[in-house]
């Protein structure tokens, strides 16, 4: 009898451990997508037209552009692998050049957002929605505004 709840609580914990760490394991995907460059599989990962329409929010509010024609070339090169690979890394140098990690704060269940580790709002921070149990897509993003 006690094997049966050793094992129940082996799983019970290794499930909880497995539901914090997903989405560091979603946003590791989302990279290995947007360095792959393939935008199929990037849009697997992200949902690809809410993040643009919330750039191009946050373009607009800032004024950045002048004119549709811009605006939408600079929509198309952020939300492109490579523009969203260049976003990631960006995300995890700090000041000092080095690397650091991504922490996670939920704002829900449904909602985690991953920014560098000490950064506040000086690095763009990725909001990821859950799909299931275990499964995380990109949703948002918040550009810094030294990259506005």
């Amino acid at each position: 009898m006690k094997r049966k709840y050793a094992t129940a609580a082996i799983f019970a914990v290794a499930a909880i451990g497995f539901t914090y760490v997903s989405p560091y394991v979603a946003m590791y995907r989302l990279s290995m997508a947007a360095k792959s460059v393939r935008l199929s599989t990037l849009a697997e990962r992200a949902d690809l037209p809410t993040v643009r329409a919330s750039v191009q929010r946050q373009l607009l509010a800032a004024g950045e552009t002048s004119d549709a024609d811009e605006l939408k070339e600079m929509l198309d090169t952020i939300v492109s692998p490579p523009g969203l690979t260049t976003l990631i890394l960006h995300g995890k140098l700090g000041a000092d050049g080095e690397r650091h990690d991504f922490r996670m704060a939920y704002h829900s269940w449904d909602y985690v957002v991953l920014r560098r580790a000490g950064a506040g709002k000086s690095a763009t921070s990725f909001l990821l929605q859950r799909h299931g149990v275990w499964d995380w897509r990109l949703v948002d993003l918040s550009l810094p505004a030294e990259l506005l």
